[in-house]
């Protein structure tokens, strides 16, 4: 037990000299689509979301509580290969600014066809302390 807890504490030290203090959240498909994390104030946290955009989707988000969570950067990140119709990935900085709880949602839909054409969601539930 104790070889495994200071495993996962070395990959966590390892993570934050890697990410410089970032804080990076890869979006996993998951049943219920729940993910809860906990942010420092202050602290800037990174959600990363694959992406086709030559399908016409793109990710679109909402915050309930914009006071505890704010957006800082909101980046499409080009495939890394050059094949036609290749998966990008869709990448949000945020910051926990207050102390509080908040949730973000993102729905995946073609802009002019609406949000009610979303064809995935996934929504992530932040406290900040």
């Amino acid at each position: 037990m104790r070889k495994k807890l200071l495993i996962v504490l070395v990959f966590l030290f390892l993570s934050s000299l890697l990410f410089g203090g970032y804080m990076v959240i890869k979006a996993k498909n998951s049943q219920n689509g729940d993910f809860d994390y906990k942010i420092k104030k202050g602290e800037e946290f990174i959600i990363n979301l694959d992406e086709n955009v030559t399908t016409g989707h793109s990710w679109n988000y909402k915050i309930d509580n914009e006071k505890i969570v704010k957006l800082l950067e909101d980046e499409h990140i080009e495939p890394s290969t050059k094949l036609i119709g290749a998966s990008g990935s869709h990448k949000f900085v945020f910051l926990g600014e207050k102390k509080g709880e908040a949730t973000i949602t993102f729905k995946y839909f073609r802009v002019w066809e609406g949000e009610e054409s979303s064809v995935e969601m996934k929504e992530f539930k932040i406290k900040v302390y």
